[in-house]
């Protein structure tokens, strides 16, 4: 064999060694091309919380909006009880705080009594200057007797609530289409006795929302404050006591005796006869 022939027997060799080497490494590319082609149709993954995509399609850019945050509706109300050295002092500290807080006295109570006068003050806060308030008038407090605070949830009849309302005033708008397609008398009659019927549900359900509005938006707090004073026996505080209500009983005496003016009438007219008739008879004894 010459030189030449062994070249072409080399050359075919190499070739076909180089086709085998492609075929084997198609099937590979084909996977990574199908496998690739795959991951570009794939949809995109959907938004995270707070952002939706913009025109709908895959692939699309996202735009950020504001999420949706529920709102918790919490009724808050309280008591708390202290001690205080001025009753004048504390209600004043009290009225300055509330009037900060931009709140308001619903109810207020006063005792006098002698060794432990007393005042009751029933205040509403707006909510979230409930805390700061209570802060505010505990300031400087020597004996707190008692602090309760009850929260109640109503985020769920709250949110009934208000499908409730919107479903019956959907259905109100249907009854209020029927009426205006009715033809005769009786179906008129009975289709605006079902709309009174829905109204009022309306009205009694907008009322208690109402109602949980106002008390969500404004806590209650009821402050009870006293102020001790000595239990010693106090000769002055108590001679005063008595002479102020010696003269109490004294004009309550006059008062009683006013009232029985015609027991005094018929006595007098009796003690006049009796004293006519002692005198007649001493004037027929000189006689």
């Amino acid at each position: 064999m010459n030189q030449f022939n062994k070249v072409i027997i080399a050359a075919a060799i190499f070739f076909i060694y180089a086709c085998g080497a492609n075929k084997e490494s198609s099937p590979l590319s084909e996977a990574t091309l199908a496998k690739d082609q795959m991951e570009f149709n794939a949809p995109a993954p959907p938004p995270p919380p707070g952002e939706e995509q913009k025109g709908g399609e895959a692939g699309s850019v996202t735009e950020k909006v504001p999420a949706a945050v529920f709102e918790r509706k919490l009724i808050k109300t309280g008591d708390v009880s202290f001690k205080t050295k001025s009753l004048s002092e504390t209600k004043k500290q009290i009225t300055e705080a509330l009037k900060a807080a931009g709140g308001y006295v619903a109810k207020e109570n006063a005792y006098d009594y002698s060794e432990n006068p007393s005042e009751n003050l029933t205040v509403r806060v707006p909510a979230k200057n409930f805390d700061g308030f209570l802060n505010k008038i505990l300031e400087g407090v020597d004996e707190l007797d008692s602090k309760n605070i009850d929260i109640q949830d109503v985020s769920e009849e709250f949110v009934d609530m208000e499908a409730r309302l919107k479903n019956k005033k959907q259905l109100e708008m249907k009854y209020q289409e029927l009426l205006v397609k009715a033809n005769n008398m009786d179906d008129i009659l009975r289709i605006e006795k079902e709309i009174s019927y829905i109204r009022e549900d309306i009205e009694s359900t907008e009322g208690r929302l109402k109602y949980l509005s106002n008390q969500v938006s404004y806590s209650t707090l009821t402050i009870h404050y006293y102020e001790k004073r000595s239990s010693g026996f106090n000769f002055g505080g108590k001679l005063g006591d008595a002479l102020k209500n010696g003269g109490t009983g004294f004009l309550w005496f006059l008062i009683i005796m006013v009232q029985l003016w015609p027991l005094w009438l018929v006595g007098g007219l009796v003690w006049w006869f009796i004293v006519w008739l002692i005198r007649r008879r001493k004037v027929k004894g000189v006689r």
